[in-house]
């Protein structure tokens, strides 16, 4: 986390939608609420202010001048980048520090989502599980701004039709205020609880569905159709599982000098207007495409291991390295995993 995460989030034109934050506003909501799971439900489906329930989100860190939810309606004609990340836990019984996802982008931004326990003043002195989203933390411009909705849902595992436990609220975060969520999401014995459906296996699911509604001061990331030619940019075909990606060649064996010798050595590729690409899966290799092109997509624990294999296959070591730096820094991934992966592709 960056010290920026120190902040205090500044309500807009005077107006608290559902004030909470500072330890004594979140006591005074805490004392007021029922602790009962169910009760809880019933105040969510109602929706409470921007918290959109009767306990109080604010930031992960306790700040002096207390923390403020922001709230913004809708913005007509204004268009939504949407956006999930899901954090599965295991062995949450014995979770001691918080856990969190790698990042991932949403709306040309690093989102992730992180959980841990809290038991303080600001939770009545109640062990509770809690939830945050990270928006931007790393960024030290004070220039951008971002205004979204962000639901978080504890995925409910008793049967395929069980319904999540969700809390929401609107923020607008920005260097001072890019870190927010429920420091009493749920208390800890429910989610202890095998008979509330939400621990299985002494596993959970978490997810944060975002729906960005307006941002500022946020470059936007170049993006790349790989199914359709690009004039001056792309002069080469590949062909995966039948599906045409035209890509440039020079930009290509730049990474890769596989992709080097089909296109420019002697090989019988290198006359032919579209070459095959066997063994790959479509949306593997196009994600592959998607990391080292300007673009850069970020590692994470859901296309790590594929970006280790593809990365070994057509010798990248920029994908190779970019994994590895990953995974020095993620808790998501075992270390079992980590180790044999290690081996496997020499990482340091």
């Amino acid at each position: 986390m960056s010290d920026s995460e120190n902040g205090t989030g500044q309500p807009q034109d005077g107006a608290l939608a559902g004030a909470v934050g500072g330890a004594e506003t979140a006591d005074a909501l805490s004392a007021s609420s029922s602790s009962s799971l169910e009760t809880r439900k019933s105040v969510v489906a109602g929706g409470f202010g921007a918290c959109g329930g009767d306990l109080a989100c604010g930031s992960e860190f306790v700040r002096p001048g207390g923390d403020f939810v922001t709230s913004s309606p809708p913005i007509p004609g204004e268009p939504k980048t949407e956006g999930s990340i899901k954090l599965n836990i295991s062995n949450l019984s014995a979770l001691r520090h918080k856990v969190t996802t790698s990042f991932h982008t949403i709306a040309s931004l690093p989102w992730r989502l992180a959980a841990k326990t809290e038991c303080s003043k600001r939770t009545n002195n109640i062990k509770f599980f809690s939830v945050y989203i990270d928006c931007n933390p790393e960024s030290e411009s004070t220039l951008w701004s971002c205004e979204a909705l962000v639901e978080f849902r504890l995925i409910g595992q008793k049967s395929a039709e069980s319904a999540p436990f969700s809390r929401q609220f609107t923020n607008k975060f920005n260097y001072n205020s890019n870190n927010w969520g429920f420091p009493s999401f749920m208390e800890w014995s429910d989610i202890l609880n095998p008979e509330k459906g939400f621990i299985k296996g002494d596993r959970v699911i978490v997810e944060a569905r975002i729906t960005v509604q307006k941002t500022r001061g946020v470059r936007s990331n170049p993006s790349f159709d790989f199914t359709i030619p690009q004039q001056h940019i792309s002069d080469g075909v590949l062909v995966v599982d039948g599906v045409r990606l035209h890509v440039s060649k020079a930009y290509l064996s730049l990474y890769s000098p596989v992709f080097h010798a089909l296109f420019f050595a002697g090989f019988r590729e290198r006359v032919m207007d579209e070459i095959p690409v066997e063994d790959v899966i479509l949306e593997e290799f196009m994600e592959l495409l998607h990391v080292i092109y300007p673009s850069h997509k970020a590692i994470t624990a859901e296309n790590v291991e594929f970006l280790l294999e593809l990365g070994d296959k057509f010798e990248m070591q920029f994908v190779i390295d970019e994994c590895e730096k990953f995974l020095k820094r993620s808790e998501e991934i075992p270390i079992v995993t980590k180790l044999v992966w290690a081996d496997q592709y020499c990482l340091a």
